[in-house]
């Protein structure tokens, strides 16, 4: 079984009913040569999954289809330099290419729709395009090629995203994108790749990972974890985004010297910056009230603000390598703020230490308490799950 969101399942259906059908043109077709698709050029609708694996082909060349009601497999070809789509418009399936270790060209001219879309293990393959315009899928993932650039993505809406180990892509264009319902992550591809999500309001879980930049200019809504580790650039930002249901993680993004929330007022996990050196104030989020797991800050920044923080219902843990540093604003929040097990707060530390253990950190318990520079302070521990709506999925 499949799981299909309903606008795309809908879609795909409606497009793909319009095309003629033979009862002749079904059935599962594993093909070993270039003779077995010839055989298909007379069905504009094929139902069934076609598997190309394993074969000695060169080039494999669809011709007459334009609708498959069913899945394309196509890994483990030695030989395979070529893949042409041909006229297919629509596939209510997967399209799965794996590992086919020498194909350096993939055509897909007429294809607009998919339910799932997933490359990985092509170091031959230089571009990826989709020349109609790839306009629906529910999982889109490009993963372990040499592809430079994806061009033609015309999705607004996917369950699922995945652009990994893609060592030289610097160019992918997702300008209409608007709602990741599921999974992003973005992580090992060229690190000139800058992301532009700028009309993305929608997240629930989300990884950036070793970009030059990432836009998310109207990023309003998160309901699972985000995010942001290793990155190359100097400035984030945040400016619409009021809550998020998870974690907050920004960490070891070694030029960020700009980071901004300045709507951010609750998280329903823990709030974790560490290691971002060039980041020198830590004054970002000046709305924020609530962090229902722990507040871990960790660098060499001089100064911390959290002028409206009122209930962190984690530990704190707030190390700096500064000399400049001054505990005396953490310590005010020892009283009714902190609700965790531990507090602690430390300046001039040779290796400021993270205090998160698991998920969100909620409870704040692991944090060592042996510097005489510390303030450490045991709380009762009050322990607060945080919930994450779901994205909604049906089986069709």
């Amino acid at each position: 079984m499949k799981l299909l969101t309903i606008a795309t399942g809908a879609s795909l259906l409606a497009l793909a009913s319009q095309t003629a059908y033979a009862a002749s043109c079904s059935g599962d077709l594993k093909v070993t040569s270039q003779g077995d698709l010839e055989s298909l050029s007379t069905c504009k609708k094929y139902q069934g999954t076609i598997s190309i694996d394993r074969t000695a082909i060169n080039k494999i060349s669809f011709s007459g289809v334009e609708a498959l009601s069913g899945d394309l497999i196509v890994k483990d070809n030695d030989a395979l330099s070529t893949l042409d789509l041909g006229s297919i418009k629509i596939v209510d399936g997967q399209v799965k290419l794996e590992n086919n270790k020498v194909m350096n060209k993939f055509i897909a001219k007429s294809l607009t729709g998919v339910r799932s879309f997933e490359i990985a293990v092509h170091p031959a393959l230089s571009t990826l395009a989709f020349a109609a315009g790839l306009e629906q899928a529910d999982r889109f993932i490009v993963s372990d090629t040499t592809t430079t650039r994806i061009d033609g993505l015309k999705l607004s809406k996917v369950s699922e995203l995945v652009i990994d180990n893609n060592i030289y892509l610097k160019s992918v264009d997702f300008g209409n994108m608007t709602e990741v319902s599921s999974s992003l992550k973005v992580s090992a591809n060229s690190p000139s790749l800058n992301l532009d999500l700028k009309n993305v309001k929608k997240l629930k879980d989300a990884a950036f990972r070793n970009l030059a930049g990432v836009a998310l200019d109207n990023l309003k809504q998160v309901s699972g974890d985000i995010s942001f580790i290793s990155n190359t650039f100097g400035e984030l930002s945040l400016p619409e985004i009021s809550d998020v249901a998870g974690t907050l993680t920004i960490t070891s993004n070694s030029q960020l010297s700009k980071l901004g929330l300045p709507k951010l007022q609750r998280l329903g996990g823990a709030l974790s910056v560490g290691n971002n050196n060039n980041l020198g104030t830590i004054d970002s989020f000046p709305k924020l009230e609530e962090v229902d797991g722990t507040l871990d800050i960790t660098g060499n920044f001089d100064e911390v603000q959290l002028p409206k923080l009122a209930d962190v219902r984690g530990g704190l843990n707030v190390q700096t390598s500064s000399s400049k540093f001054s505990c005396n604003d953490m310590s005010k929040l020892k009283n009714g703020v902190i609700k965790g097990n531990s507090f602690m707060c430390k300046a001039a530390v040779a290796k400021p230490k993270s205090g998160m253990t698991g998920k969100g950190g909620v409870g704040g318990s692991g944090f060592d308490d042996s510097s005489a520079s510390s303030i450490s302070m045991q709380l009762g521990t009050i322990i607060f799950g945080a919930m994450s709506v779901a994205g909604t999925y049906f089986l069709l």
